[in-house]
């Protein structure tokens, strides 16, 4: 996919629009109600998810470590209360669930593969791919929610319709509010999917971002800002150390952005080449500075034991780890070698987001403003959950340096795995090649493209 202009614009496609069939917060119908799950469809939750890929549940667990007395904001409510902390680790156990099968139907297209039919409403789409139950499952809703009604539209939210005379059954806690329609079917939304996350209310009947005018996908607009109120916890880290000129550049240039704060955990001394090492029987650290001063934590060790420090030792919880930028690219042959990739593959071992940046070239010269540019449109790419999981494991991004013309753009391409002939470096910026003709991120790295790809996870 071409993504010009040096945006990562993933899955833009059919972005339409779409509204609530529930406007506002509160109840509709004949009346709300709240409920706690049954037993057994809590163990089987848990089971479950130990086994599927989740974010909620190890947050809520990493959390609960060093902040007994804090909770997650899906574990709060404006029309609730604070949860206990094994119920909000069971909640975060069910979100995950739920999450997981978000993941299989985000676009329109995978509902009706699954033998969705459409339940048109105001402004948009939603997909019910099976009648109302008469049992709650976090595991299984019955409907998605989609930004247009064309099979391109993407997932904007998942939804239970259970029958029953009251208030089901629902997830852990007292704040899934439940709505009547009126015919005897008890409706419930979960906000679990970026960019329509509520933090004040995962559970509200409505998003102020799907308006009757169409979704809104802007990290500024005042929709955005009032359902992602918790600024966005950033560990920046990398395998030059953290006085070298890259990561001194996505510091400050993360910190240009609103509702976002960064924390620097990096190895003291240049481990490049380290991949995803570590030290035997832990780390030390010890305070330290940015090249423009900024405050790190210098770890003696390898990036992957700056990560593990961070979590384990700063007991740290990341929304998201950006390692690099590094100092020249990371591709094909230069994965398994790659510390910045390791420090990446080791957060999403732990179920973090995790960017790996490398800016291309072999010095003395390094574009860090572009290399910056790029990282922050990703950020923001993230943020609207266009990149990051469940397209990638771990984001590979690498911005060319240019010695003569100008980047060309951002493509999404397969990882490469091989060099097979060909060169490098250096990036062409000047060439004419086609995006079609491309097989890999080293070919687009090699004729002038920023790529981004999977490193996964080894």
């Amino acid at each position: 996919m071409d993504r010009t202009g040096g945006q990562l614009g993933r899955r833009r496609a059919g972005r339409g629009t779409r509204g609530d069939r529930r406007p506002g917060r509160g109840s509709r119908g004949s009346g709300v109600g709240l409920r706690r799950v049954a037993p057994s469809v809590l163990l089987a939750a848990l089971v479950a998810v130990m086994t599927s890929g989740c974010i909620y549940w190890p947050y809520a667990i990493r959390n609960a470590a060093v902040q007994p007395q804090a909770r997650p904001w899906w574990c709060t409510s404006d029309v609730g209360s604070d949860l206990s902390v094994s119920d909000c680790e069971s909640l975060s156990a069910q979100l995950d669930l739920a999450l997981d099968a978000a993941d299989a139907h985000w676009h329109a297209s995978d509902a009706i593969a699954a033998g969705a039919t459409g339940v048109p409403y105001v402004a948009g789409a939603a997909f019910a791919v099976s009648a109302p139950t008469s049992t709650f499952d976090p595991s299984a809703p019955d409907t998605y929610l989609y930004d247009g009604t064309d099979p391109s539209s993407r997932l904007v939210g998942v939804e239970w319709n259970v029958t029953s005379a009251s208030a089901p059954d629902g997830f852990v806690g007292g704040n899934d509010v439940w709505t009547d329609d009126g015919d005897g079917v008890w409706t419930l939304h979960a906000w679990i999917v970026r960019p329509f996350l509520d933090q004040p209310d995962v559970f509200a009947a409505s998003h102020p971002c799907l308006a009757a005018g169409g979704a809104v996908y802007d990290t500024s607009a005042t929709c955005f800002t009032d359902t992602n109120t918790q600024p966005l916890q950033v560990l920046v880290t990398n395998d030059d150390g953290y006085s070298a000129p890259g990561i001194d550049a996505v510091v400050q240039a993360l910190r240009t952005v609103p509702g976002v704060q960064v924390t620097v955990v990096a190895p003291a001394t240049n481990q490049s080449g380290a991949g995803g090492k570590t030290t035997p029987g832990g780390v030390t650290a010890s305070a330290g500075l940015t090249a423009s001063g900024y405050p790190a934590t210098a770890v003696n060790g390898y990036p992957a034991d700056s990560v593990n420090y961070a979590l384990s030792v700063m007991h740290l919880n990341p929304d998201v780890v950006i390692s690099g930028i590094n100092a020249g690219q990371n591709l094909a042959i230069a994965l398994p070698l790659s510390g910045t990739i390791g420090a990446a593959r080791v957060a999403a071992t732990h179920h973090i987001p995790a960017l790996a940046a490398s800016q291309g070239g072999f010095g003395p010269t390094y574009d860090w403003a572009s290399g910056s540019s790029a990282v922050l449109a990703w950020l923001d790419e993230f943020r609207l959950g266009e990149v990051g999981p469940p397209f990638q494991v771990v984001d590979n991004l690498n911005i060319p340096t240019c010695t003569s013309g100008s980047i060309r753009g951002t493509l999404d391409l397969p990882a490469s795995t091989a060099l097979n002939g060909r060169p490098y470096d250096p990036s062409n910026c000047n060439s004419t090649a086609t995006p079609s003709s491309f097989t890999d991120d080293l070919d687009g790295f090699l004729n002038g493209y920023i790529t981004l790809s999977d490193a996964g996870t080894g």
